[in-house]
């Protein structure tokens, strides 16, 4: 998982004129001074990767902008991706390294981290305050993060009660979210017999949602693993509304800690 306080060792501030500032007294950007909507959007996907423990190729971010919504209107071809990495290592936002790796800029840490917490909020309010089903959350979600401004965002923070998480179980950057004692492990790496506390699940796929909505594998909620076969590529599980069966792919996408129940 991201750990963004040793990564970047800065720390974030909004004086009187509105700049956001990195370190002491290094302005960063005006806050009404947004980037572009694609930039943006980029920059949450760099941070999930990292979030992930995924290397961020150009490659690998090409195939998680696809996973974002049609009206984002981004260009996810490979062409088109590598022109957008050139034009925001210009603007200081990203490293791209000898081995191919794009790298969150200090800079470029605190805006994807103001862009995360935008989209995480918003799935948070229109969950909590509006009742959208869980499933539809991630896109609403990206139709209302780009309109947030500074103040709306500290309004919802306030309204719900200054969450740390989103409905998925993702952390609320800046909301002093705390990892679980012992730490997360993947559904892949669960043990036959064993229960787990469901950490985190994916929010891309609408479809997995909806059935991951219905298995009732979803944060905080508990199962129990029936069956962990590696060979045969399937891992079952118990829920309080039954058993399910999932692939490899799907579970190693599906964050648990241990349970003490």
């Amino acid at each position: 998982m991201i750990n963004t306080m040793s990564d970047a060792k800065i720390i974030k501030t909004r004086n009187k004129d509105g700049h956001k500032h990195v370190g002491a007294n290094v302005p960063l950007r005006n806050v009404h001074d947004r980037l572009s909507q694609v930039a943006e959007n980029y920059l949450l996907s760099l941070y999930v990767l990292k979030e992930e423990g995924q290397r961020a190729t150009a490659g690998h971010l090409a195939d998680h902008l696809k996973g974002l919504p049609v009206g984002e209107g981004l260009g996810t071809s490979l062409p088109s991706v590598l022109g957008m990495l050139r034009r925001m290592a210009k603007e200081g936002l990203i490293q791209l390294t000898a081995d191919k790796e794009v790298k969150l800029t200090a800079v470029g840490l605190i805006e994807a981290e103001d862009m995360v917490r935008r989209h995480r909020l918003a799935e948070r309010m229109v969950v909590d305050v509006f009742g959208l089903e869980l499933y539809k959350a991630h896109e609403e979600a990206h139709r209302l993060e780009h309109a947030i401004s500074p103040e709306m965002e500290s309004l919802i923070k306030d309204k719900l009660g200054n969450p740390t998480t989103c409905p998925f179980g993702g952390p609320i950057p800046g909301s002093g979210y705390v990892s679980p004692i012992g730490g997360v492990i993947s559904l892949g790496n669960a043990k036959s017999g064993n229960r787990y506390d469901v950490q985190r699940v994916p929010e891309e796929d609408q479809s997995l949602l909806e059935f991951l909505v219905n298995q009732n594998i979803l944060p905080d909620q508990t199962i129990e693993i029936l069956e962990a076969s590696p060979s045969r590529g399937i891992i079952s599980v118990r829920t309080n509304v039954g058993e399910a069966s999932l692939g490899y792919v799907v579970a190693d996408k599906i964050w648990l800690r241990s349970s003490d129940n």
